[in-house]
């Protein structure tokens, strides 16, 4: 149950940062936007957090990136050794891969807007 739990979650936050840097990058307005996203049927009370500390950029360890990947890498596995194709899962565990491999394996999991962000 905590590789499913933990597969949900890295897919929200890898959504999330996805949604943030695409805003960023649009020139839309940033708050009129998450104000949509946060306050409609996204904003889940993760997605509330993981917002709050990618726009201050507080990557404070809380569940370090690394440890998401990992999870993320089992849930893929395990997903598969019983039939279900995670896809959601893999995307997610792309894109925390390649921040770890940028160096942001210690940071907090939301630090992967950072990877999206450079891409800008």
């Amino acid at each position: 149950m905590k590789l499913i739990n933990n597969f949900v979650c890295g897919v929200q936050v890898a959504s999330i940062a996805e949604a943030l840097a695409w805003i960023e990058q649009s020139g839309i307005d940033r708050a009129k936007a998450l104000s949509v996203l946060l306050d409609g049927a996204p904003g889940s009370p993760l997605v509330k957090t993981i917002t709050a500390r990618m726009t201050t950029a507080d990557f404070t360890p809380n569940f370090m990136l690394k440890l998401m990947a990992k999870d993320l890498r089992y849930a893929v596995k395990e997903g598969g050794a019983r039939g279900v194709t995670p896809t959601t899962a893999v995307a997610a565990l792309e894109v925390f891969q390649k921040a770890v491999a940028a160096g942001l394996g210690e940071k907090d999991m939301s630090a992967v807007i950072e990877l999206l962000r450079a891409k800008g």
